[in-house]
């Protein structure tokens, strides 16, 4: 019994810890740091940050829905949490400048996104139509 209590508690640590070190795996300052070195030596760490990233992604994922299917609540909390948080670091490393939530909420109206934040300004008002100073409407006709 001993043995499945640590086993357990190797299993949580793991789903605890995979999301956050995934994503301090993507911070800034050490992709740039990594990214201004020259060299195989450099690059070969960049390959093990980046094999280590989706190794941690993988694994917080796996746990997170096997711990999402179980009938505690606390361990649908614990792989609700790592599951998000490998989404998260899943998108800041490959997709950054995917904005999912951002985007929606522009076009719902419940966010404004200003030019250069998340793409392309809006043209369109929530009503569907034209606020005429964008080339779309009959003043902006040639």
């Amino acid at each position: 019994m001993e043995g499945l209590a640590y086993l357990v508690v190797i299993i949580f640590s793991i789903t605890l810890f995979s999301g956050p070190f995934a994503i301090a795996l993507t911070s800034r300052r050490l992709v740039d740091f990594l990214n201004s070195r020259v060299g195989l030596l450099w690059a070969i760490v960049d390959v093990l940050r980046k094999i280590l990233h989706i190794f941690a992604i993988t694994v917080g994922t796996f746990l997170g829905f096997s711990l999402l299917a179980m009938a505690v609540t606390v361990s649908k909390i614990l792989g609700t949490y790592a599951i998000v948080l490998a989404y998260i670091a899943l998108r800041r490393e490959y997709f950054p400048d995917f904005h999912l939530l951002a985007n929606i909420g522009n076009k719902l109206g419940i966010r404004k996104v200003g030019p250069g934040d998340h793409g392309p300004t809006m043209k369109w008002k929530k009503n569907g139509r034209s606020s005429g100073d964008d080339g779309y409407g009959p003043g902006g006709q040639h």
